[in-house]
């Protein structure tokens, strides 16, 4: 793989997990007057990193690749589903 593309694509990617995992962990739209928080999408951030960090080694490069497209897949999927519906 060329190193320009796998940088374009770390970047971009790691901006858009980093974002939507910010956004819908945060407090959100709710009719009570105590924000609920649900930090469990910042697990996703968290799954990104880790595939980042495999990418740095050499024999393990495409795996890292693979793990950072699956919180990549999962928000392109969320995000699909809320145009549709």
């Amino acid at each position: 793989m060329k190193i320009f593309p796998l940088v374009l694509w770390n970047v971009l990617s790691g901006l858009l997990v980093l974002l939507f995992s910010l956004w819908l962990a945060g407090p959100g739209i709710a009719e009570t007057e105590t924000p609920t928080y649900n930090f469990w999408y910042l697990l996703f951030f968290v799954v990104w990193l880790i595939g980042l960090s495999l990418q740095f080694k050499r024999p393990l490069r495409k795996i890292g690749f693979s793990i950072t497209l699956v919180p990549f897949i999962f928000y392109l999927v969320l995000t699909v589903q809320a145009i549709i519906i």
